[in-house]
């Protein structure tokens, strides 16, 4: 990865993707004053960089039959890394955790996790987090609402 001085017309540009990021190169360019072939030349720059990880699509997990999201804060003993390795790759494994962070302070690793009812919720996290070796806690909490998703960065605003 290369490192990239970003001026005022990237940020515009990652402003306008994160948007929208299925818009033609015809409509960035309009969006940000450049031309299309500025804006396609600044946005593989952009990706080569690593500051764009990616071109993704979000799904609903509800249209998708998920009618569960959680937060799961896990605790595990710290006596043995070999249990934070072991859990790390586990996470890795299972299509339930969305995401998956290890913190500092007194919870070591915070889980976003879907399922399709309550009942496959529960069974989940028996199975797969609470049995796994080193596991000493793990508190749910359960998404009654989601009120803000994702959005542009606030330095990308120009």
């Amino acid at each position: 990865m290369k490192s990239l001085a970003l001026d005022k017309f990237d940020l515009a540009i990652l402003h306008a993707l994160q948007q929208d990021a299925r818009q033609s190169w015809v409509d960035l360019a309009e969006a940000v004053s450049l031309s299309a072939s500025a804006c396609q030349r600044r946005t593989q720059a952009l990706r080569e960089a690593g500051v764009i990880e990616q071109f993704t699509i979000r799904v609903d997990r509800q249209a998708m039959g998920y009618d569960v999201e959680a937060f799961v804060a896990v605790s595990i003993e710290r006596q043995d890394m070999a249990y934070a390795t072991a859990f790390r790759e586990a996470m890795l494994a299972l299509p339930e955790i969305r995401r998956c962070y290890m913190l500092s302070g007194s919870i070591d690793f915070m889980l976003q996790v879907i399922a399709l009812n309550l009942r496959d919720y529960g069974q989940f996290i028996q199975r797969e987090v609470l049995s796994l070796p080193g596991v000493k806690d793990a508190t749910s909490s359960i998404v009654l609402e989601q009120i803000k998703h994702g959005g542009p960065f606030s330095r990308l605003t120009t």
